[in-house]
This record gives C-alpha cells, structure tokens and sequence, in this order.
C-alpha cells in the first residue's frame, strides 16, 4: 500500500499550522527597523521627562549642622543656655547620656562663649576628628577661660552631627574666690 497516494482528511488537521509560503508583504511588529522621531516625538519625550524632574525627596540641611564648627557652636551654645533639646539635637542618635546643661560643673554662669582652635583629622568623607578651644567669660568678675576639648563628627544626610566626644576636657585651673565666710 502506498500512503502517498491516499488524499488527505480535510476534517482532521494535526499539529501546528504551516506557515504561508512566499514572501512577506510587511514584517511583524517585533521585526520592524526602528524608525526615526520626529519633532512631535521628541517634544512628547521633553514633556515626559519634565514632568519626572523634581520627583525625589527634597533634601533640606538644616543651617546649625552644615559644617562640623557649626554643629559644635550649636552644642555649646544649647549647654551655655541650658538647652537639653538643643544639645541633644546635635548628637546622631539623640543621646541622653551626654552632658546635660548645667553639668559641665566648672561653666560658671556666662554670656559669652566661643569657640577657637579648630583643629581637623578627615578619617573619611563622612567623618572627622575636630579637637578646639572652648574659650568663656565669667559674668561675675570678668575673668576669660578656656579649655580644650574634642570631638568625634559623622555625616549623616548632609547634616554633621557630634558621635562621641574624644578624651578628656582638660579641665581649666581652679581659682577659688576669696571672700569671708561669715559676711
């Protein structure tokens, strides 16, 4: 017997469809040569673009932390005035084991503090050692002090903020006042 010759089922087709035979006329969609934009393209993708602009996160520095001689000008300045909100905004985790304001003992009572002396040691881009002066007038009888003292800055967000202090203060000299005791 041979198959060849018997004709096909037309109802019974099996498989995939062939293909058509002889040339395309037009390619497929995924096949096409990429074609050029015109103005009207390139105007819709400046609009598109313009409208993605500005999307992000605003980022906002506040003035006190943007450098690390601000951010320690702030801190002593919230410990002089007695501003435990203040100093503690100059720390990076909000420590509440820093010096309170008011126990920084040997501080007498003052109107003018400043600090002098800055001295810098990038460990990296996002932190530095700054040793200073912290330099202060006695209200009572006029006397300037001063003593050094450093600290440990990181930067965080762009703000700089106090991580831990370095060492010791060196203390300033003790000078007792000289006044009668049954006055």
């Amino acid at each position: 017997m041979r198959l060849e010759l018997l004709e096909p089922v037309p109802y019974r087709t099996l498989g995939t469809t062939a293909p058509p035979s002889g040339v395309f006329t037009s390619a497929p969609a995924f096949a096409r040569e990429g074609r050029r934009l015109g103005i009207r393209g390139w105007l819709l993708v400046m609009a598109v673009a313009c409208t993605l602009l500005g999307q992000g996160e605003h980022s906002r520095v506040d003035h006190r932390f943007r450098a690390p001689s601000t951010t320690l000008q702030t801190y002593w300045e919230a410990l002089r005035a007695g501003d435990a909100d203040g100093a503690w905004a100059c720390f990076v985790e909000g420590r509440r084991d820093v010096p309170l304001p008011g126990s920084v003992w040997f501080l007498p009572t003052t109107d003018d503090l400043w600090l002098s002396g800055y001295r810098a040691l990038s460990v990296s881009a996002t932190r530095v050692m700054v040793s200073y002066e912290v330099h202060y007038r006695d209200a009572r009888n006029g006397d300037e002090r001063m003593f050094r003292f450093g600290n440990e800055l990181v930067r965080v967000r762009g703000e700089w903020r106090i991580a831990k202090p370095i060492g010791e203060a060196s203390m300033p000299e003790w000078k007792p006042k000289e006044c009668a005791v049954d006055s």
